[in-house]
Order: C-alpha cells, then structure tokens, then sequence
C-alpha cells in the first residue's frame, strides 16, 4: 500500500500524467507511472459487485486521487482488502479543485491521468462532467448502489457530512442552544461564536433560502453577535473544544465526532436546516484499472464501507442524521445548484469582513 501526500501527492501526479520510457521521479521518493497498466484502460466494468471486484483483483492495483486522512484512508483500505486482498492501493492525497484542475489539464492536453477513482464534491465536479471527464458506461446500481446515491455523470455518493451548532457542553446547556438559525442572532451571543470567512457552512442556507435571505441572515448576525472568525471548521472548533468560544457554526458531524472521540467537551445540534457537504467517488474515463475503480466506489457505498468510513475516519452516509430528521436539508447534490452558493459565499465573506456594513 502506497500513501502519497504534501509535496510528493503533486509530484505524483505530474508523473501518472506523463507517458515516458523512463518513467518520472520525486527527489525523494520513486513513483511508478500508473498508466503502465493502461492495457486495462479499454476493460468493461460490468456485473454484480463480486463480478467486478473478482475482475478488479485481476487488474491488481487501484490509484485513488482523494483528499482523505492518510492514516484514515489506510485503515479503510485495510478493511477492503480483507475481502478484496488482490488489489494493491496507491493512495495520493489531493484536495478536490486541484484534482479536478489536473483531470482537466490532463486531458486536454492528451496525456492519460493514470487514476481509477477519484474523491470530488458535486460543486468542483462540474469541468469534469462539461468535458465528459466520467465513466458513465458503469452500472452502479448492479453492484448494489442506491439510486438516490447515484449523482449527475454517474458519480457514487459515498459520504455526507451533516452541519450544525457545535458548542462547549462546559459551557452551554442543552437547553440553551438554538432550534432555529433565526434562535442564533440574539445580543446573549455576542462575541461567543465563531464563523468561518469564507461562508462556510452558512452559504448552503441559499439552497433552501435564497441568496438575498441568507446574506440579511448572516448580516443580522453579524451586527448582532459580533462573531469571531476563524478559518477552518477544525480551527473553529477548537477553540469552542478548548473554552475559548462557545460555538461554531460550522459545527461539522465527523469533525465533532473526532473530538469527542479525544475527550473533548462538545456536542452538535442541527437546526431546522440542515447543510451539509457530500463527497462523491467516480472512475475517471481510460482509467487504468476501471474495474478496481468501480469496485472501490460501490464498496465504500456499502454498509462494510460505510461502517469502516464512521469507525475510521468519523464519516457517515445516511441522508441525514437521527437527529436532524425534523430537519430541511441543504446540500449540492448538483454542479447548477454550485452557482447559487458560491456567489453566496463570496457575499458572506463580505460582510464578516465589513465591506458591505
């Protein structure tokens, strides 16, 4: 098992797009040049998920592009490969618009990415499927997929992280915490909360609201709480976990459940809607290992995959969570809805930043 990640991930994938004799090499580290396998390339995905997985152990080798814990990613292969053990795993971390950017670099310039699966949000998705960039010849629901998991260019949803409020429980009561975003903006808040500048998660509001609902939102928030910003809901929620603030509004389900899992004193309560951020696995076409693609993108789909995505990595697939059930959900679940949020978000960060004030 190969984990790539840092500098050597972009190197890498310099290398799986060049076709040279001599293959390409990181200062530090060998990369071998993926598209070696590539007499697999034309190979039709087709079956049950065992047909496909037996065809994918005779490929032997899947290069997954995604953007996931190395040390997390690992421990989830391993319990794949438990049923699947013929198929070795060169994983490279990269964030979703770089991977998207290489895709389409790639491509246009002729050279083969070498990938079999990547891991992309359905908002950075949308260059891949204008230029026909997905294996849309794969049937995923003979392979046990749910429909309804199944996004636009044949793509398999295979995480969905919820957003709430996550506060310090040392210092909130259950009672105390908002029902409704609207709960949010009141004076006993002031300067105890903490906001992301880049919108996050609070542009996703526009799917349900609107845009212009969401920005007199996030300006009456802002006008009457005084929020703190801080970039990153991990960062955020650190300082809600260590007393600093008392809640996040990007109170993400998996970052919160790793901090609970450390001891620390938080919780989450979703509100009456209900963002959330999806990531969705796909097999890149003339990838070289097709089937191992496919079979990687169903298996995490499953309930073995979904289990080891919880256990490992804090990460869940239900469409919502038990406790959120009352609530409306929020989410892109297609590249057009992609529009609406990010002129949003450029809107939100205006007013944490006092441009529009």
């Amino acid at each position: 098992m190969t984990i790539v990640k840092g500098r050597k991930a972009y190197a890498a994938l310099f290398c799986a797009g060049l076709v040279i004799a001599t293959g390409c090499s990181d200062p530090e580290e060998r990369m071998d040049d993926p598209s070696k396998a590539a007499n697999s390339a034309d190979a039709v995905v087709a079956g049950s998920l065992e047909e496909v997985c037996a065809a994918a152990e005779k490929e032997g080798e899947l290069v997954s592009w995604n953007s996931e814990d190395p040390e997390a990613y690992e421990k989830i292969f391993a319990e794949f490969a438990k049923t699947y053990p013929g198929i070795k795993l060169t994983s490279v971390e990269v964030r979703p618009d770089d991977l998207v950017q290489k895709l389409v670099t790639e491509a246009q310039a002729g050279h083969a990415s070498g990938v079999d699966a990547i891991s992309v949000t359905m908002d950075k998705a949308g260059p891949l499927l204008d230029d026909n960039l997905i294996n849309t010849d794969i049937d995923y629901t003979k392979m046990g997929v749910d429909p309804n998991h199944i996004g636009d260019g044949n793509t398999v949803r295979t995480e969905r992280i919820a957003i709430g409020l996550t506060y310090n429980t040392d210092q909130v009561s259950d009672s105390e915490v908002p029902s409704t975003w609207e709960q949010l903006v009141d004076p006993k808040w002031e300067g105890k909360v903490v906001v992301d500048p880049r919108g996050d998660p609070l542009q996703l509001l526009a799917i349900v609201w609107g845009e212009d609902k969401t920005v007199d939102y996030v300006t009456k928030l802002s006008q009457t709480v005084k929020p703190q910003i801080v970039q990153g809901a991990t960062a955020g929620l650190l300082t809600v976990a260590s007393g600093e603030n008392k809640i996040t509004t990007n109170g993400r389900s998996a970052e919160t459940a790793e901090q609970q899992a450390k001891g620390a004193p938080v919780k989450i309560k979703y509100l009456d809607v209900v963002p959330a951020v999806d990531y969705y696995t796909a097999v890149p076409v003339g990838a070289p290992h097709p089937n191992a693609g496919a079979c990687w993108a169903a298996w995490l789909n499953s309930d073995a995959g979904r289990k080891a995505k919880q256990e490992y990595a804090f990460k869940g697939n239900v469409d919502l969570p038990e406790e959120a059930a009352a609530g409306q959900l929020a989410a892109i679940e297609e590249p057009a809805e992609s529009v609406l949020v990010a002129n949003t978000a450029e809107k939100i960060s205006a007013v944490w930043a006092g441009r529009n004030q």
